[in-house]
């Protein structure tokens, strides 16, 4: 108590003296004001900070998403500069309430023809959206369709700020507003794991639930993630709706070798080119490499083997190589340099012709064999007439 009264002396004193400063009957004290809006109100160099301000009202209980208007925003006429930056904050709890918190920190301006604005949420998902409220537009925070809170309030720096709480029914042509301003961490960050060493530590995840993928990261949109070294870099992105692996300098410059990319409607796989087909899961742009290529097969050709197979006679096999200068079910020169080799549908008609010529071979041998036994009568009947 002995402390407080030479503070209470010296605020008194000056509130007496000048006449920016002043104790307000509210308990609200003004330091280069006459009319502190919040507990303390700080005005220098053109410029308000508030300490605790409140903001009136309470959300609804989860009747439909609520919103705290920020400011005005350019709409087609030159503004005056508005900003509200700082820290606002909203609570919820008791014996027979639930708990819930609300935390954000937001940096948002208009001046002359340009809205800008960055937004960092703390306990649940907050965005910037602009909403319509009595005839003019406004930057807003959204609060989500959820239990209600009450006890808004904002701490920090603001100009020409509305904050005002208001419901989904009072404002309409809600659209979500694009941050275009950089939120910068110049040490590590760690999510969901402590002190590490890396810039970035993510714990947790991609791991499988009862109810799908438990992802780690999720990015929306993105242009690109890129590791970048000395002078080049490897860079991991959506474009468009494809997804690749890409070597590029590290200045954007330079011809990119693209190792791989998918496509993100189709889910066709290229590698080596930056155009997956739209005919093929994977296209490979050069040698492709393996131990072992196992190819799923509907049909095999072991019906040659079964006995009511018609064996074309080699006078057919005769008359179509000579027409068509390949062999029967066996794709042409030109179809293999304008359509590619099936793999699998190769091997199969391969495997047919391979059993045709067996069968071919038996025959050729059960032939010479009896031709064999022919000419081993005859010579004997020939042996026999000469002896006599």
């Amino acid at each position: 108590m002995k402390k407080l009264l030479p503070v209470l002396f010296v605020l008194a004193f000056t509130a007496v003296k000048a006449q920016t400063n002043v104790i307000g009957t509210t308990g609200n004290v003004g330091i280069g004001t006459l009319n502190p809006v919040s507990k303390l109100q700080v005005v220098d160099n053109n410029r308000n900070y508030y300490v605790n301000r409140p903001i009136a009202g309470q959300s609804e209980d989860a009747q439909g998403p609520n919103y705290i208007l920020l400011h005005e925003i350019y709409t087609g006429t030159p503004m005056i500069d508005m900003h509200v930056m700082g820290k606002i904050t909203g609570v919820r709890g008791s014996t027979v309430s639930s708990n819930r918190k609300w935390t954000i920190e937001v940096n948002t301006s208009t001046a002359y023809t340009i809205n800008r604005g960055s937004l960092i949420s703390y306990n649940e998902p907050v965005r910037l959206v602009t909403v319509i409220y009595n005839s003019k537009t406004y930057l807003a925070a959204e609060i989500s369709n959820s239990s209600t809170m009450y006890g808004f309030s904002f701490t920090g720096y603001a100009s020409g700020e509305t904050l005002l709480l208001v419901k989904d029914d009072n404002v309409t042509g809600m659209q979500p507003f694009t941050p275009n301003d950089v939120i910068g961490i110049q040490g590590n960050l760690s999510v969901g794991v402590f002190g590490s060493s890396a810039k970035l530590d993510v714990l947790g995840g991609p791991t499988w639930t009862s109810n799908g993928w438990k992802k780690s990261i999720k990015l929306y949109d993105v242009s690109a993630i890129e590791f970048a070294g000395a002078t080049r870099s490897f860079g991991l992105g959506a474009s468009g709706a494809n997804l690749y692996f890409s070597n590029m300098n590290t200045d954007g410059t330079g011809a990119a070798n693209y190792f791989m990319v998918a496509d993100g409607t189709t889910g066709n796989v290229s590698i080596g080119s930056p155009s997956p087909s739209a005919n093929y899961k994977l296209t490979v742009e050069g040698t492709l490499g393996a131990r072992r290529i196992k190819v799923q097969q509907g049909a095999w050709a072991d019906y040659v083997f079964h006995p009511e197979y018609e064996l074309p006679s080699l006078q057919q096999v005769e008359h179509f190589v000579t027409t068509e200068k390949h062999l029967e079910g066996i794709p042409s020169e030109k179809e293999v340099l304008e359509k590619g080799l099936d793999l699998g549908e190769f091997d199969q008609q391969l495997l047919k012709k391979v059993e045709e010529l067996t069968l071919y071979i038996i025959q050729l041998n059960k032939n010479v064999e009896r031709l064999n036994k022919q000419v081993t009568a005859q010579q004997q009947t020939i042996a026999t007439l000469q002896a006599k």
